[in-house]
């Protein structure tokens, strides 16, 4: 039986990742929600395994704290 990528531990720390990012920007989830243009339980239910992030999510999140494309490339090198 595959296991589902939320219950990987890899998917986990990089989800744990995100919202350490995202406190030490000083972001709210209602703020980082604003930005991405979401309801709020999007941000809560992803950094709770709630909700499975692709990659392009993933992108949009960095963005919306001002990471810069060299800095997405290093935050997804660093989970490699």
């Amino acid at each position: 039986m595959v296991r589902k990528t939320i219950f990987d531990p890899k998917y986990r720390a990089m989800i744990n990742s995100l919202k350490t990012l995202r406190v030490q920007h000083g972001l709210t989830q209602r703020d980082l929600a604003k930005r991405l243009g979401v309801a709020h339980c999007f941000v809560g239910r992803a950094e709770t395994c709630e909700r499975r992030l692709d990659i392009m999510d993933l992108v949009r999140i960095l963005r919306a704290m001002d990471f810069t494309d060299h800095e997405i490339l290093r935050f997804f090198e660093k989970l490699l």
